[in-house]
């Protein structure tokens, strides 16, 4: 049976990963200072928001490529397809989550409404009553050989282990610091498995709201599933085990994951904004045409673009747009693909980039 955190909030030993936790606390003090520095949110939010919805569908088994989701956006008519509709799900969620933040404390409608954004048209219709509502059947945890490994309290207890969770992540004056506090809510949440579906993905997605909330990073997309789900055996293995033992190794993978995540932003926005500014200069020297800082913004939040999406950003003709996508294409900063009618153009330098961890 799941203990209540009332029993267990101290049940930690910070001598066990004090080096984790000083090495996650400087380098997401390294990457606050490295985004606070850097000019150019409109590229590299999205990015992230897409990077980590990518990682934590992974984690649950699902699986797309980056260069699918640039795709499904320059189509003329809404996409249907549920894992694209997961990716724009994810997205919305951060920008709802973070915005009511500023303002308010946590609370069961909005972890509710939450779990709602995410899930809405991914679930079966016979799932679809379950959105946005805590379970009103029991279910179980299972390992993916289908052996069940825990057994989340009943649907009957759901509340009031919501409750002292819900009061646990708005008190400010308990002591706690705040990244070992993230470690034990992560776990909490995902033990009491408070929805039908959708648990992993809310839950990871809390990790980021709640880390915002506390101040620890003043922006709303430190996400760790892209590190998480490098080791996602070993991340599962260590949530159930913080189950029955005790919080400190849960708590040092957590620290170790934040360190990782840290490290591979600051590595990303480095090699981000050197790829900017070496593509900026490269178009001044070939588009003759005061609207090269606007291409080369459109090439970093749009890497791959038709020349009726680049006509309508650049408010030109189509037969423009292509000329200036042919031209690029010819001085290798763009790959095309081998229509001679709505040829699509890649800019694979962004596209590898996004990928990487």
């Amino acid at each position: 049976m799941l203990k209540y955190l009332k029993e267990r909030q101290n049940d930690y030993n910070a001598n066990c990963f004090i080096n984790e936790l000083s090495d996650a606390s400087k380098y997401l003090g390294i990457l606050e200072a490295k985004i606070s520095s850097y000019q150019f949110d409109s590229i590299l939010i999205p990015l992230l928001h897409k990077k980590e919805a990518l990682s934590t569908m992974y984690i649950e088994g699902t699986q797309t490529t980056i260069s699918d989701v640039f795709e499904d956006e320059i189509k003329a008519q809404p996409s249907t397809d549920k894992v694209m509709q997961e990716v724009h799900n994810h997205t919305r969620s951060i920008i709802y989550g973070s915005e009511y933040l500023r303002s308010n404390p946590f609370s069961h409608s909005f972890i509710k409404a939450l779990h709602k954004e995410i899930m809405t048209d991914i679930v079966p219709p016979a799932k679809e009553k379950g959105l946005g509502r805590y379970k009103e059947k029991d279910n179980k945890i299972v390992n993916s050989a289908g052996t069940v490994i825990f057994t989340p309290p009943s649907h009957t207890e759901t509340k009031k282990y919501m409750d002292e969770l819900i009061a646990f992540m708005n008190d400010q004056n308990d002591g706690i610091q705040p990244l070992i506090k993230a470690a034990i809510i992560h776990s909490q949440f995902e033990s009491i498995h408070p929805f039908d579906d959708g648990n992993g993905r809310l839950g990871r997605l809390l990790i980021s709201l709640y880390l915002y909330k506390s101040r620890i990073i003043n922006f709303p997309f430190f996400y760790m599933s892209e590190a998480i789900s490098q080791d996602k055996r070993v991340y599962y293995n260590k949530l159930t085990e913080s189950r029955s033992s005790s919080y400190d190794e849960w708590i040092k993978f957590f620290l170790k994951k934040c360190t990782v995540q840290a490290q591979n932003l600051i590595r990303y926005i480095d090699s981000l904004n050197e790829l900017y500014e070496k593509t900026k200069r490269a178009l001044q020297g070939i588009i003759n045409s005061p609207k090269y800082d606007m291409i080369t913004e459109c090439l970093f939040t749009h890497p791959v673009l038709t020349s009726t999406y680049l006509a309508d950003r650049l408010d030109v003709t189509v037969s423009q747009a292509k000329r200036y996508l042919d031209t690029l294409e010819s001085h290798h900063i763009l790959q095309g693909n081998d229509k001679k009618r709505n040829k699509v153009y890649y800019f694979i330098d962004l596209i590898e980039l996004a990928r990487r961890p």
